[in-house]
């Protein structure tokens, strides 16, 4: 059975397994058509009022949309090179305890309309079948304003993929992080430990043994009242066991403009990676990544 792999090619895409299902691309219109509409409708209605709400003392809910024109992740394009991507999501925060839950939606711009399926359908049931819902708990812990300790839950459920594909893709994914913020640039260490939870998703049979470490720094410059551009740097190390791979995965240079009035916010980011070691760049065909990111939230 063909698994989800970087094929190494010059066009930098993902391989995906030929399906005889139709997939469920009519219902994840109406939800994502639903959802801009919800954010929309709700954002008129509340922006009136901005200022009675500023008396009100916020719920810590977050909704947002969030658009990437590549999917860049650890190393490989998750969806293919080139290929957009949505992610809806909604945030709690639960007052000042430092425990917060989110979802995260993910759908690729590509699967919505016909146009993908015309001219490369196989591309496109895969890009359905790694549609996903995601889920995430975490909790931070500030040391007397010196270090940030936390820790991280998430499911990837890829609903889709089953059907689809014939196995499911989804993961546990656990992290632990360190950020040292009495320091200039806010050094940050993470460690990150995958689990598949089907074992014929992965090349080696090992479901689990993945694990993923990433040093980072940041700096925000603020603009003008309500607006930042935030430098980021950082350098991570992958042992997919899953997947047989494993070297330096990603070290990435990003850029984020951010800008907020009352309760809504919109930012939009620049980022490049260099992909230094063969096992994810395709053996030195694809290198480098540029890419965009874009996104809007309304917080009540």
């Amino acid at each position: 059975m063909k698994r989800y792999q970087p094929d190494g090619s010059k066009s930098g895409r993902l391989r995906f397994k030929p399906n005889l299902i139709k997939t469920m691309e009519g219902f994840m219109k109406r939800f994502m058509l639903l959802f801009l509409s919800i954010v929309l409708v709700f954002g008129v209605c509340v922006m009136p009022g901005t200022a009675n709400a500023e008396e009100s003392k916020p719920i810590g809910v977050t909704v947002g949309l969030d658009f990437w024109n590549n999917y860049f992740w650890r190393g490989v394009d998750f969806f293919g090179s080139g290929v957009g991507v949505f992610f809806p999501w909604v945030y709690y925060g639960v007052g000042d305890t430092g425990l917060s839950f989110m979802y995260l939606g993910q759908y690729a711009a590509e699967t919505f309309g016909d146009s993908t399926r015309m001219n490369d359908p196989d591309q496109g049931k895969g890009l359905v079948a790694y549609e996903g819902a995601h889920f995430n708990a975490a909790y931070k812990y500030v040391v007397k304003d010196v270090i940030t300790l936390g820790v991280s839950g998430w499911y990837y459920w890829f609903y889709n993929c089953d059907d689809k594909l014939g196995y499911d893709w989804s993961w546990y994914e656990g992290t632990v992080s360190a950020t040292v913020t009495a320091v200039p640039l806010n050094p940050t260490l993470s460690y990150t430990y995958d689990y598949f939870v089907d074992k014929k998703v992965t090349t080696t049979g090992e479901q689990g043994k993945n694990h993923y470490v990433k040093l980072s720094v940041g700096h925000s410059i603020e603009l003008v009242k309500g607006s930042s551009l935030g430098l980021g740097l950082s350098a991570a190390y992958f042992q997919w066991e899953s997947m047989d791979k494993k070297g330096v995965s990603d070290i990435v240079a990003s850029t984020k403009l951010a800008t907020s009035a009352g309760a809504v916010s919109f930012s939009g980011g620049l980022n490049f990676a260099y992909v230094p070691d063969s096992e994810f760049n395709g053996d030195g065909v694809n290198r480098y990544r540029w890419w965009a990111n874009f996104g809007a939230n309304y917080s009540f």
